[in-house]
Parts: C-alpha cells; sequence; structure tokens
C-alpha cells in the first residue's frame, strides 16, 4: 500500500449558507456540500452505482477543509477507511496496489489518501450540490423537475411553461446523472429533453440557457430535437444524447428555477457561440472523456506510431466509435490502460466512412495505432464518451 500524499493550502475560509440551503434525499449540509454516509461496505464500483442513484458521486475533497471536515462527519460512525471519488493513472503512485484510492481515518497525519485494490469493501460517502428549499418534490442545485406523460414537442414546451419553465436543458455530468435516476426505477428507454441541435456541436436550449456541456452522442437522422437515452442500444449508450424528430410524442421532463411559483412566459432562445467537443488530436497520453481523436492531417497520411489512454471516472466505462478507417498497417484497441490489457478490436485495411462502436468493461481504454512511412493512406476519425 502505498500512500497519496498531497498538500492542500488551508486558509480561514468559512463557507457560510442562506438559510433556505438545504439538502434532499436524506443527506446532510456540510461546508455548503451535501454528504451521506452508507456504512454498509462495497467495492469501487458499488459505491459509485449507489451515488449515482441519488444524482451524486462519490465525494472528492477539493481543499484542506473539506479534507478534515468529512474525517469529522464520519468521526462518530466507528470505521477507518472510506471510498473517494479518484482514481490513479496508470504508473501513479503504485498501480500494482490497486487503482483506486480510498480516505484514511486514522492515522499521522489523518485523512491521508492511499490508493488500493477496487474489489476492497469499504464503507463510503456520496456526494450531492445543496440546493435551495421549493415545494417540488425533485429539487436539484437550485431547480426544480417535474415528469410528464408523452407530447410532441411543442405542447410539452407549453406545458412546462404552464409550470413557469421549460423543457429541460442539461449543463453537467452531475445534472445529466441526477436527471437519469429520476427515471432509473421506470422502463422507459427515452425521454424528450428541451434542445434542439442544428449540428453535432452546437444546441439551442429552450429556456435560452448557454450550451456549456454536450452529452450528444448521435446526430443526423429524421430530426433535430435532442432525446436523452434510457437504455443502451447499438446506436446510442445509456445517458447520452441523440437527435429525432420533433412531432413523436415522448415523456418528458420539466424544470424551473427554485422559488419561481409566477411566471409570464419564457424568453426566446439565444443564439450563442457553441462550445465545441475537443479539436481531434493525435497526441500520445491520456485524453478524458468525451473527445475526439483523429490521426494527425487527417484526412492526409501520416507515418507514426501514436498511442493513446482514453480515460473516465469512477464506475463509468468508454465507448469509442470510429466515423472513418483506412490504415495501411494496424489499428488496435484494448480493454485497459496497456497493450496487455485484452484485445477488443484490430483492423487494418480501408473501408472509407466506417461506423462502428467497442466498448470497455472499465474506466479505460488503450488505442495503438501505426501507420508506415510508404502508406498513402488517410487514417481515421473517431469519438469517445463516458457512459454509464
Amino acid at each position: 500500500m502505498k500512500t497519496i500524499f498531497f498538500f492542500l493550502l488551508c486558509s480561514d475560509l468559512t463557507y457560510a449558507a442562506s438559510n433556505d440551503t438545504i439538502c434532499t434525499g436524506g443527506f446532510k449540509l456540510i461546508n455548503n456540500k451535501c454528504w451521506k454516509l452508507f456504512t454498509d461496505p462495497g467495492n469501487h464500483t458499488v459505491a459509485e452505482r449507489t451515488c449515482t442513484s441519488y444524482g451524486g458521486t462519490l465525494f472528492m475533497a477539493k481543499n484542506a477543509i473539506d479534507n478534515r471536515a468529512v474525517g469529522n462527519f464520519v468521526s462518530n460512525a466507528g470505521i477507518d477507511h472510506l471510498w473517494i471519488g479518484i482514481f490513479c493513472l496508470s504508473g501513479f503512485p503504485n498501480a500494482g496496489t490497486g487503482r483506486c484510492v480510498y480516505y484514511s481515518i486514522p492515522g499521522s497525519p489523518s485523512g491521508q489518501w492511499l490508493n488500493g485494490d477496487c474489489t476492497r469493501e469499504l464503507p463510503y460517502v456520496c456526494e450531492l450540490p445543496p440546493t435551495q428549499s421549493d415545494i417540488c418534490d425533485l429539487n436539484f442545485n437550485n431547480n426544480c423537475y417535474f415528469k410528464f406523460d408523452a407530447l410532441p414537442f411543442s405542447e410539452a414546451q407549453e406545458q412546462c411553461q404552464q409550470m413557469c419553465g421549460n423543457l429541460v436543458s442539461i449543463h453537467s455530468a452531475e445534472e445529466n446523472r441526477f436527471i437519469t435516476s429520476i427515471y432509473s426505477h421506470l422502463s422507459y428507454e427515452f425521454i424528450r429533453i428541451g434542445g434542439l441541435a442544428s449540428s453535432s456541436n452546437f444546441i439551442v436550449w429552450t429556456d435560452g440557457s448557454i450550451m456549456d456541456y454536450t452529452n450528444l452522442e448521435t446526430f443526423g437522422g429524421s430530426g433535430n430535437c435532442l432525446w436523452l437515452s434510457l437504455t443502451t442500444t447499438t446506436t446510442v449508450s445509456y445517458g447520452a444524447w441523440y437527435t429525432r424528430d420533433c412531432d413523436s410524442p415522448g415523456h418528458f421532463l420539466c424544470k424551473r428555477p427554485v422559488g419561481a411559483l409566477n411566471c409570464r412566459g419564457t424568453p426566446s432562445p439565444p443564439t450563442p457561440p457553441p462550445v465545441p467537443l475537443p479539436t481531434p488530436t493525435c497526441t500520445t497520453g491520456t485524453h478524458m472523456a468525451p473527445g475526439v481523436l483523429s490521426s494527425p492531417n487527417f484526412p492526409s497520411s501520416y507515418n507514426k506510431q501514436c498511442q493513446y489512454t482514453l480515460a473516465t471516472y469512477g464506475s463509468n466505462r468508454i465507448r469509442f466509435t470510429f466515423s472513418y478507417m483506412s490504415v495501411y498497417n494496424y489499428i488496435k484497441l484494448y480493454d485497459g490502460d496497456s497493450t496487455d490489457s485484452p484485445l477488443i478490436y484490430s483492423y487494418s485495411g480501408s473501408t472509407g466512412t466506417y461506423v462502428h462502436t467497442y466498448t470497455s468493461t472499465g474506466n479505460t481504454m488503450f488505442i495503438d495505432f501505426y501507420n508506415s512511412a510508404s502508406s498513402t493512406y488517410n487514417g481515421f476519425n473517431s469519438t469517445f464518451y463516458s457512459i454509464f
């Protein structure tokens, strides 16, 4: 076992919350965060999935104040260690010990982070953002959410406006996770959300909010209205978005700010500058999902070996999709963080447009690409996403 020691800067800063700041789901307000202790031990994957079922994550201490606070929070529970929402990258600090990170309550100093085997069973603390009090049942991060039965796009938006809201806009992975948790006990395959996509990296939300997050995985087809998938299929992952026609009825979710009980209409959607996915690269190293990978100079030829490690957080997995393939030598996909991991896929040849998808079993995938100097082939283009 090897200690991961982080020097966290301390200050006299304190966190104040208004009298209306609350936590939902039995979570407790600590340092303007919502925490809940689960004393029944579970492995790291079980811990992550439990937190996801609440729309939250395993806690992550981002400063010394929070690092001390979580120790105080669990001090009377009679436990020594907790899972936290951090993974070690390959080779650091000691991959042989295990890549999952846990928090140590005893010790000198207490509150150290250590890495260990992800299958070890430990208690854990889940974290949610705080919110403001409101009469709504589904309250998350200062917004209220309301479920409705199937309607076409225009009628659904009108229904939401009568609730002083709009079809739901989504602005973070945490909010996306919370929304999927709302429907986790229902058998729906998808729900309608409040976005219109004119391209794969440009979304306009019906509530007029800026596009600052995207989980659009499949663009094109019969329309440009956004839908959120609640299953994994051959074309879209659980929790990902895709485009489809606007006229088909679909179950939908309305969203309004907390406290907005009186309203008169909603603003027209703006046309803000889009926030694109990362620029295609072939830089060897670790790439966090979501992203785009392509061979350098694509679609021109390239004569060098290039290796990538794709990574995501917690118990999520990597979904990797080729959109074009023309390689003289080879490209190989491995289910892990090196060529020693199980081989998922290997290919050499030229097919041109090539839409094929491959999924890891864990939170890393390794890509090994080689095109020799004699090649005049174009290389490849691809996207990758984090899936639950």
